[in-house]
């Protein structure tokens, strides 16, 4: 009778598993096709304070977008200016703005920042 009870028991757990459905931790922004850099300009000071651990995503694979183009393919982390997602304890943000950052959480972070114009001359160019 035991072994029976543990079949209706995992068959039960399962059934249930699947009329939930997975969790997802992550929410996809958006997916473009155009390089990660164009997303908006790179901010060497906050990429600087993300290099030191003073301005960072709170969680990260929480907030993403994707860029699945040719060139600059990559999936970003994403905390906006209003402080979803973000870890800023010396108020840098910008409500207006979002910060994509590339290579958080090591002294090669990037954050790209959506919301702010960039200059003319590089609005197109590569990163460095």
């Amino acid at each position: 009778m035991q072994p029976q009870l543990l079949r209706r028991g995992a068959l039960a757990g399962a059934l249930v598993a699947a009329l939930i459905g997975p969790a997802r931790a992550e929410i996809l922004l958006f997916t473009s096709k155009q390089p990660y850099w164009a997303v908006g300009p790179r901010d060497k000071a906050l990429s600087q304070a993300c290099s030191l651990g003073r301005f960072n995503i709170q969680k990260a694979g929480r907030l993403v977008a994707r860029f699945a183009g040719p060139r600059g393919a990559e999936t970003l982390n994403v905390a906006k200016g209003t402080g979803l997602n973000l870890y800023d304890p010396d108020r840098r943000a910008k409500p207006t703005e979002d910060y994509y950052f590339r290579n958080q959480n090591s002294t090669s972070c990037e954050v790209f920042v959506g919301g702010r114009k960039a200059l003319p001359s590089r609005a197109n160019a590569a990163p460095r």
